[in-house]
């Protein structure tokens, strides 16, 4: 999960582009409509790749973590002083092991 988040926060234009565009969204009903299209496939590819691969865990724990760590990034990256990178790690590692009983939140 840490990965992930790496990934996402080091695209810092693609994400709150990603924000904007849901704002839109928000007032254009077609709009919606794609995104909303695009981001569950996203989502469904998700919950596939983590059950393929075996990891613990299902869908519910896929989509808790994503919206929790996706407002994770948000934060970072609008509001870096609010939650220090140091914190934010830490925060990953409980929401894992908070979401995925078992897990040594290491993820």
């Amino acid at each position: 999960m840490h990965d992930v988040v790496g990934r996402v926060s080091d695209f810092r234009s693609g994400f709150l582009a990603q924000i904007e565009l849901r704002l839109e969204a928000a007032r254009r009903p077609e709009l919606r409509r794609l995104l909303t299209e695009r981001v569950r496939a996203d989502l469904d590819a998700n919950i596939d790749f983590h059950t393929r691969a075996g990891f613990p865990g299902g869908e519910t724990s896929v989509t808790l973590l994503y919206l929790a760590l996706n407002w994770l990034i948000l934060e970072r990256l609008t509001l870096p002083d609010v939650i220090s990178e140091e914190r934010a790690r830490a925060l990953v590692d409980a929401a894992v092991e908070r979401v995925v009983p078992g897990s040594d939140g290491s993820a």
